[in-house]
């Protein structure tokens, strides 16, 4: 039965328990720190807790791991990333330096080449080209306002590309060589021999249908023109003789020449002016009015 008198007995055992656990305590902790009773006990417990604590542990761990795993391949693909636009970025650079490299080389020998001509020249730019089929033409960035004027030699760093054939306001239209309807004054360098020399629709090849039969023609003789009519100024070189033909008709003899131009990589040419072209500009025709006939003549 339940009574004040037995609840402070109560009371009482659990304090002096209490005590003596304390006591009990104290005594080992100050044999622990003096002895080292308790290392061996400490570590028995540690072992067999061990595995239960890697057990515990596991999940954290598992998750620390696949949380940096993660964030490492997240980081890597971004490198990655970085890496090859920076890769690109660098190739994109590269080749813009070597175009601009390129065509500063390609603009140093154009103004090298007009140095050394004594003739009045001015360098223009390729702002269109069509070679297709039978017809061979381009645009140049210098017209009517430059002074530009139908009829005038087009060249390039080897040779005569092609002739201005009509005039607009700020450029200008230039017949190849090598079109079909085009044809030039020529002279052989080595014999003085005169002739003409036609376009045939490829950027590759002239004609020259009409080489007198006892003229001594061999493969590689240059051919400049001959100033004859007064458009294109005499000495400029043209072509080479790449083939020559035994024709049916024994009046003339017939060959096949290159182009000293290299007109498939046409970037940049020179305009020349001679003093037929200097004389027309003195009273300068209305835009478009200037312009070439099939036979290469000019016409109002």
């Amino acid at each position: 039965m339940w009574s004040p008198k037995n609840e402070s007995s109560l009371t009482q055992n659990n304090v002096l328990r209490f005590l003596l656990l304390e006591i009990i305590c104290i005594v080992l902790m100050m044999l622990d720190h003096s002895n080292k009773i308790a290392t061996p006990i400490r570590t028995t417990v540690s072992l067999l807790t061990y595995p239960l604590v890697k057990i515990v542990e596991l999940p954290q761990n598992a998750y620390e791991f696949l949380k940096s795993t993660a964030s490492n391949q997240f980081d890597l693909l971004n490198e990655n990333v970085n890496l090859k636009q920076q890769l690109s970025q660098a190739q994109i650079d590269l080749l813009q330096l070597e175009t601009i490299s390129q065509e500063n080389k390609e603009l140093r020998q154009l103004l090298n080449a007009k140095q050394q001509l004594p003739l009045k020249t001015t360098a223009a730019f390729l702002i269109n080209i069509n070679t297709g089929g039978n017809n061979h033409h381009f645009i140049i960035n210098q017209g009517y306002n430059q002074g530009v004027s139908v009829g005038q030699t087009v060249l390039d760093l080897n040779g005569v590309a092609g002739q201005v054939s009509s005039v607009d306001i700020e450029s200008a239209h230039v017949i190849l060589i090598t079109d079909k309807n085009h044809a030039i004054p020529v002279e052989f360098l080595r014999t003085g021999i005169r002739t003409f020399i036609y376009g045939t629709g490829d950027l590759d090849t002239l004609s020259l249908p009409e080489i007198p039969q006892s003229a001594n023609v061999v493969i590689g003789d240059i051919l400049i023109t001959s100033g004859f009519g007064g458009v294109f100024p005499r000495g400029l070189k043209v072509a080479s003789i790449s083939r020559v033909i035994d024709s049916e008709d024994r009046s003339f003899r017939q060959a096949e020449a290159t182009p000293s131009a290299n007109l498939k990589l046409l970037k940049q040419v020179l305009l020349v002016w001679t003093d037929y072209h200097q004389a027309n500009n003195e009273e300068p025709a209305p835009v478009q009015i200037q312009q070439l006939d099939e036979n290469g003549d000019i016409h109002q």
